[in-house]
């Protein structure tokens, strides 16, 4: 299902030497790290809800990679009386990741909300490595091998001049599929409902079914433009049917 533009079902609330480009390595080799770490318990976890986040009990499950050596600062914070999780980025990067590992799924829905102070609307190569920021993306990675190159990945981005329902591979890393949700700054400073079909997604990207899923991340990135932004996120929810064997 495309972005939507309606409220969640709690409601919108509103409130106050590098390298060139996002790199696939470091996310891939934090996942691996992550799942590592996962209990028994959330490494079988592989139907129905397998994520409800808003950040109530702040950021437990999710991890810092660095993306360059001045990493994007994510915090929770409290906006209009709700927890939610905002991101710092001046002239740097950094990705937030919450790993998990399921089968192949034959259904899997994201949904979150999020909100950018601005768009990088000055930035005119969006498909050029030098120009490779966001104000926001959220990733879906996928993957059974989290410690090998090739782990393929859906990219939301929220651009600042590519239109939404634009689609192209990552200029950097081409098992990195970009989807443009959002695009300026008409909804910027709102709070804006996402809802999308990871599988359905994926076929589109690569044209064909989606291996394991086994994370998602947040990156909010200025390194390349050397920019500044700044963007909240909220109220992820992930629910995922596995293939039959």
């Amino acid at each position: 299902m495309a972005g939507g533009r309606r409220n969640p079902p709690r409601g919108a609330r509103s409130g106050a030497t590098r390298r060139p480009g996002l790199r696939a390595e470091p996310i891939v080799a934090l996942l691996a790290l992550a799942l590592a770490g996962l209990p028994a318990a959330a490494r079988g976890q592989a139907e129905g809800v397998l994520l409800e986040e808003d950040f109530s009990s702040g950021v437990d499950g999710w991890s810092l990679t660095r993306l360059d050596r001045r990493p994007t600062a994510y915090a929770t914070t409290i906006m209009n009386g709700n927890p939610v999780l905002v991101a710092t980025s001046e002239n740097a990067a950094a990705g937030y990741v919450r790993a998990f590992r399921t089968p192949a799924p034959a259904r899997a829905t994201l949904a979150w909300r999020w909100r950018v102070a601005r768009s990088l609307a000055d930035n005119g190569e969006e498909r050029s490595r030098r120009g490779d920021d966001y104000a926001a993306r959220v990733f879906a990675l996928f993957g059974d091998r989290p410690f090998k190159r090739g782990t393929r990945a859906v990219s939301y981005v929220w651009a600042g001049r590519e239109p939404p329902g634009s689609r192209y591979r990552n200029p950097v890393v081409s098992d990195v599929a970009t989807f443009v949700i959002r695009s300026g700054d008409a909804y910027a400073e709102r709070w804006m409902y996402e809802q999308r079909d990871l599988v359905a997604d994926f076929r589109t990207a690569f044209g064909e079914d989606p291996p394991p899923l086994t994370g998602i991340a947040i990156v909010v990135d200025t390194d390349d433009t050397s920019s500044e932004a700044i963007a909240w996120f909220d109220d992820f929810r992930l629910e995922v049917t596995p293939r039959s064997p």
